[in-house]
C-alpha cells in the first residue's frame, strides 16, 4: 500500500508522531508575511529562504500511554535595521524547539506549567507547520538588532538645542542625536511580539 502523503499545512500530529515520520523543506521568506513585512533587504541581496525540518516521535513513560512529541528546526536570514546606525544588517535566525502534545486545551495548560524545556500544544485541528515555523522565527528575532561594529561611522553630536535660535530648536532639534539615541533603544516591532509570546508561554 502506498504511504499517505503528509501535508505540512494540515498535519495529523498524532499519526505523524506515532509513525516517527519526518518532513523537511524550504520556502521563500516572502511567503511568510508577518516575518517578512518588516525586513529591509538591500537591492543586491539574494532572495532569502527559510529551511525547516520536523521530526515526530513517541516518548515512552513508566506509566500511561507514550507521549506525542515533535522536534522543529528552522533557519533563516533576515535583514533588519540596526538600531544604532540605522543601516541594514543580516541577522541569522535559528530555531530548535521541542513540542509535546496534550489531549485538550485544559491538559495543555496544566502541562505547560511544569514543562520548562518544551512547549505544550493541544491536539485538535490539523497543525499548520509553516505557520508554526513562522511563529518560532518571530520569537527568535533580537529585541534590539545592532551591529557588533557598525560599518559606517555614526554622526557627530550636533550643537545643544539651547544654542540654536528658538525657531530651529523646535524643528531641527526634533531630529537630532537625541532622537537617534531614542531610536537605537526602541525595540523592533517583531521583537515586541516575540516578547509577548514568550511571556504568554512562561
Amino acid at each position: 500500500m502506498k504511504a499517505a502523503v503528509l501535508n505540512p499545512r494540515r498535519l495529523d500530529v498524532a499519526r505523524f508522531s506515532r509513525q516517527g515520520a519526518h518532513l523537511a523543506g524550504q520556502m521563500p521568506l516572502e511567503t511568510l508575511q508577518r516575518l517578512s513585512e518588516g525586513t529591509c533587504p538591500p537591492d543586491d541581496a539574494l532572495a532569502s529562504l527559510v529551511t525547516w525540518s520536523a521530526q515526530g516521535f513517541l516518548r515512552e513513560v513508566l506509566a500511561g500511554a507514550p507521549e506525542l512529541r515533535l522536534r522543529l528546526q528552522a533557519e533563516a536570514t533576515v535583514w533588519l535595521h540596526c538600531q544604532r546606525c540605522l543601516q541594514p544588517m543580516a541577522v541569522a535566525l535559528r530555531v530548535d524547539r521541542m513540542f509535546r502534545f496534550a489531549r485538550n486545551d485544559d491538559e495543555a495548560a496544566e502541562l505547560d506549567e511544569v514543562c520548562e524545556d518544551e512547549d505544550v500544544l493541544a491536539l485538535g485541528r490539523p497543525l499548520d507547520l509553516p505557520t508554526l515555523v513562522e511563529d518560532e522565527l518571530i520569537m527568535a528575532l533580537p529585541i534590539v538588532p545592532r551591529h557588533e561594529a557598525c560599518p559606517q561611522p555614526l554622526l557627530a553630536p550636533a550643537a545643544p538645542a539651547a544654542a540654536l535660535p528658538d525657531s530651529k530648536a523646535g524643528t531641527e532639534g526634533a531630529h537630532g542625536p537625541d532622537e537617534a539615541n531614542r531610536a537605537a533603544d526602541r525595540p523592533h516591532p517583531f521583537a515586541v511580539l516575540g516578547a509577548l509570546k514568550r511571556q504568554r508561554s512562561s
